[in-house]
């Protein structure tokens, strides 16, 4: 079941685009900051501007309506009303051209150009410097007001304005304009308010324009008409403000406006600017963020490649190669040379990997020479103990003269002995084993009378290859532990049988048996490594059977139903894969 494991390349990168995201959020956060910031210096500073255009249009029209008062209460006026008083025409044409230069020159000290009027209502008369101008008492009782009105224009100027103020002396003649003593008229075109706004819009990036719900739009001379009107609509649906700043969409595009009230004129001043030009600062600031973004993220990638190829990728190299060598493969050899310190381990690893494979050999051939060494000891011990036995049973048997024993004794003893001197090949077929065993076993009825035996063996199983000499120390430890102390004899039986994927030579006796305790150390002494005292042929058959066919193979002790002893021998069946590794080996 495979785990999923987080490597060292994957905590780092980890770590990279945490470090990344973090720094990522910091400048957003500063951008954020550094709009709302801008934004509001902008429009702080466009307010500030506004604010002063405001000023310098509220001076010039105070500026005029002090002028006006200042000619109304001139002391030459009052000359108007005594004018019959002169003795001739003349003087009275020359009075007038005098009274008419001095309204020119208070006229001309104004910034802006202006006409200034003079109405005399109880002596019913007028004076101007500019043509066309008499004594309207409907025309004062109509226009005359303490602050400055709008009125249209001529009708050579549509859409125009001219702003009228009043200076009536005394100031209770506003109620009732034909009992002022005079009332000076003063009057401006609009143009000086489009030329003021004018001049404002070339040093900003915005569209001024005054505004009176009740008169109408003065708006610079280049001003996009339809954006203004829509932007006066949406003032006049706003509560009133002395000084108000607002954000407003307006066909798809986003203005900012800000107005401020005129108190001398009594109109609202307005500004609005597109957002986009209230942002351009910023524009550079946001390029200098998305390109430190970009460079993070290209550095980041930069980075987890250069960690990949330099870490990463040698691990993964170094931790395949354990994993064969895990398998049991020494051969294993790295090839890669990186240039840093992964080529020093890499080194190391062919090293290693050299001497554990020189060191596995060794020790596996030393593992086959001593069983090979194991094998002709039990040879050596089983044959001089075996053979005396024998030869002098066919002695005996030659003295009482019987032939037909002594050539089975001696036939049997050749093929015993003609099997197990054989070394030339390390292993055997189970039917060849058997074979051995029903030769040692005929002799030993020869000898004792009492033995008899029972072989069970298929021909699946009569085929399989064992170590040589496997079975016939566990059939000679039971004729002489089981069956030679009783005097009546007794039977032994061997069954060769497949269970599974397992192989089992089974070798019970109804001899004498083995007390519980002393099975338990039987089977205790199998697991131990061989002492002087201790049974070795047994010991060696498990040994063996452990060394060819794996740990889970070996000798099983058990007490065979109605007495006696079983041993039973079981191994794993080796598969065709199997057979090919042993060959290669």
């Amino acid at each position: 079941m495979n785990e999923t494991r987080w490597t060292i390349f994957h905590k780092i990168f980890f770590f990279i685009v945490l470090l990344l995201i973090l720094v990522v959020l910091l400048y957003s956060y500063s951008n954020v900051v550094s709009v709302r910031v801008v934004k509001e210096t902008v429009s702080e500073s466009l307010i500030s501007r506004l604010g002063f255009l405001q000023n310098r249009m509220n001076t010039q029209v105070n500026h005029m309506s002090r002028s006006g008062f200042l000619l109304s209460s001139d002391p030459s006026l009052r000359s108007v009303d005594t004018l019959e008083s002169f003795k001739d025409y003349f003087n009275v044409i020359q009075f007038k051209q005098q009274l008419e230069a001095r309204i020119a020159v208070q006229s001309n000290t104004m910034e802006w150009p202006m006409d200034i009027s003079v109405y005399f209502p109880l002596s019913s008369q007028a004076i101007s410097p500019a043509s066309g101008v008499v004594y309207d008492p409907d025309y004062l009782k109509s226009r005359v007001a303490s602050h400055w009105k709008a009125w249209p224009s001529s009708a050579d100027r549509p859409g125009r304005f001219d702003f009228y103020f009043y200076a009536a002396t005394p100031y209770s003649a506003y109620y009732n304009p034909l009992k002022a003593d005079n009332i000076v008229e003063i009057r401006f075109s609009d143009a000086n308010l489009i030329g003021m706004l004018d001049e404002y819009k070339l040093s900003a990036q915005g569209e001024p324009f005054l505004y009176d719900p009740d008169s109408g739009i003065i708006a610079n001379s280049s001003a996009d008409r339809k954006t203004v009107e829509l932007v006066a609509g949406v003032l006049n649906d706003r509560p009133t403000k002395k000084l108000d700043s607002f954000n407003v969409k307006l066909s798809g595009e986003t203005y900012l406006v800000n107005s401020i009230d005129s108190p001398a004129l009594g109109w609202r001043l307005v500004d609005f600017v597109p957002m986009q030009h209230v942002l351009l600062p910023m524009k550079m600031s946001n390029r200098l963020f998305y390109a430190s973004i970009g460079l993070l993220l290209v550095m980041g990638f930069i980075v987890a490649f250069l960690l990949y190829r330099h870490v990463q990728h040698p691990l993964r190299i170094l931790l395949r190669s354990l994993k064969s060598v895990k398998r049991g493969d020494f051969t294993t050899r790295i090839l890669n040379r990186p240039p840093n310190e992964f080529r020093f381990v890499f080194q190391q690893f062919n090293e290693m990997t050299g001497q554990i494979g020189d060191l596995v050999e060794r020790v596996y051939r030393e593992e086959l020479t001593t069983r090979d060494a194991q094998l002709k000891q039990l040879q050596s011990q089983i044959n001089p103990h075996f053979l005396y036995n024998c030869l002098y049973y066919i002695v005996n048997m030659a003295r009482l003269g019987r032939e037909e024993a002594v050539e089975k004794m001696a036939m049997n003893l050749g093929d015993y002995y003609k099997y197990t001197t054989r070394s030339e090949k390390p292993e055997a077929t189970v039917e060849e084993e058997i074979r051995l065993v029903e030769n040692y076993l005929a002799i030993q009825a020869l000898r004792l009378k009492r033995i008899r035996y029972e072989i069970e063996l298929s021909e699946e199983m009569a085929s399989l290859e064992v170590p040589r000499l496997l079975l016939q120390p566990v059939v000679e430890n039971a004729v002489v532990h089981g069956l030679e102390p009783l005097v009546e004899g007794g039977l032994i039986r061997i069954a060769v049988r497949r269970t599974g994927d397992r192989a089992e030579i089974e070798v019970a006796d109804d001899g004498v048996g083995v007390p519980p305790e002393k099975l338990a150390e039987l089977t205790q002494q199998l697991g131990l490594p061989m002492r002087q005292g201790m049974g070795y042929g047994i010991w060696n058959v498990n040994q063996r059977l452990k060394l060819g066919f794996g740990d889970k193979s070996g000798v099983r002790y058990s007490n065979t139903p109605g007495g006696g002893l079983t041993v039973t021998l079981s191994w794993q069946l080796r598969t065709a894969r199997d057979g090919e590794d042993a060959a290669n080996a």
